[in-house]
């Protein structure tokens, strides 16, 4: 909601916006002023008989692409994520490794294999949101989208337009979110701003005994009025 109203879904008539954090999630949105349609679009299906997903259900997105499964990937291949450290930490040690900064540092190949096998699979978990909804935009949040989609954003969009039917692949774009991680606190408060408006900016009036229930402090008043 708060991307769509302030952030990189302004103007848009309809878009996804993916979370990624421990796990993934998505949000479809066809009306830009109405709530959106969650979809549980970490536990679509990438790879048959694959790994076992927290859901219990075997080769769900999530399965390969939630920091957790990133994280516990890597130290499956070999891989030394910081002892003790929470996921966020972790993922930026995973993307520092696999991404040095300084120039002539040699990349982690293990995380760097891990991520760009991540890549693809993301890309394909785009292509099916492209085939199936067909937005004009598809956009990257939550904590952990915000620190991969900064370093390899365009490679997933990349294996996403190889693998989306042509014409919707055309026509979507694909982006981070401008809001970063305040935007689900920005789209929580706006909630109810959002239901005055969609009740075209009146209030619900009660009916039957609701309208005749009066709470304590409105009795109170017009007692302490008539003295």
């Amino acid at each position: 909601q708060a991307e769509m109203w302030f952030g990189a879904g302004r103007g848009a008539r309809s878009a996804v916006v993916v979370l990624f954090g421990s796990g993934v999630g998505a949000c479809v949105v066809t009306d830009p002023t109405g709530p959106g349609r969650a979809v549980e679009w970490g536990h679509l299906k990438v790879r048959v008989r694959g790994r076992r997903c927290r859901c219990g259900a075997l080769g769900c997105l999530e399965a390969y692409a939630g920091a957790e499964a990133l994280l516990e990937r890597w130290r499956e291949a070999g891989g030394r994520p910081p002892e003790g450290a929470d996921e966020e930490t972790a993922l930026t040690a995973m993307l520092t490794a696999a991404y040095p900064a300084e120039a002539g540092t040699a990349p982690d190949a293990t995380a760097l294999a891990v991520l760009e096998e991540t890549a693809e699979y993301l890309g394909a978990g785009f292509a099916d949101l492209i085939n199936l909804f067909q937005p004009e935009r598809i956009l990257v949040g939550g904590w952990a989208g915000l620190q991969l989609g900064t370093r390899f954003l365009e490679t997933v969009e990349g294996y996403a337009r190889e693998y989306a039917l042509k014409y919707p692949a055309a026509h979507v774009d694909i982006g981070l979110g401008m809001l970063g991680p305040d935007a689900v606190t920005v789209g929580a408060a706006i909630l109810p701003l959002a239901d005055f408006f969609a009740r075209g900016g009146r209030r619900t009036e009660p009916e039957g005994e609701a309208a005749e229930e009066q709470p304590a402090w409105a009795t109170t008043v017009r007692e302490r009025t008539a003295h």
